[in-house]
């Protein structure tokens, strides 16, 4: 009877010593299994989905403001596209706006591969 208690003492403290929690393992680009879970690790949210900056294109946890940036990313493109012949028919002032616009598309892209969707962050 003793021994059975050693023995189940030892494989509880063996398997509480290799097992880490959950969140441990929470980062970007740790493989996930359903999509739009979502997790809190300290300060920062995690969604499951798939990255659109890290390839493989698989499941994984990316910071859940990468996504929403995603999403402003494309919408930035499409206005550009929409503003891009009107505003060059405005002369200058539209060809500054232009300009403008598409160095803030090229930041936020940077900023996302960098930073936000970076794998590991």
């Amino acid at each position: 009877m003793i021994k059975l208690r050693i023995v189940s003492i030892t494989i509880l403290i063996t398997l509480l010593s290799v097992i880490q929690p959950a969140h441990a393992v929470i980062k970007n680009g740790s493989i996930c299994l359903k999509a739009n879970s979502i997790t809190k690790v300290g300060s920062k949210v995690y969604r499951c989905g798939k990255n659109p900056y890290v390839k493989p294109n698989r499941l994984t946890w990316t910071l859940r403001g990468c996504f929403t940036a995603n999403a402003l990313l494309k919408d930035a493109r499409q206005q550009y596209e929409d503003w891009k012949d009107f505003a060059r028919l405005l002369g200058s002032d539209g060809e500054k706006t232009l300009n403008e616009l598409q160095a803030s598309i090229t930041e936020l892209e940077s900023t996302m591969k960098n930073e936000v969707c970076k794998k590991g962050a």
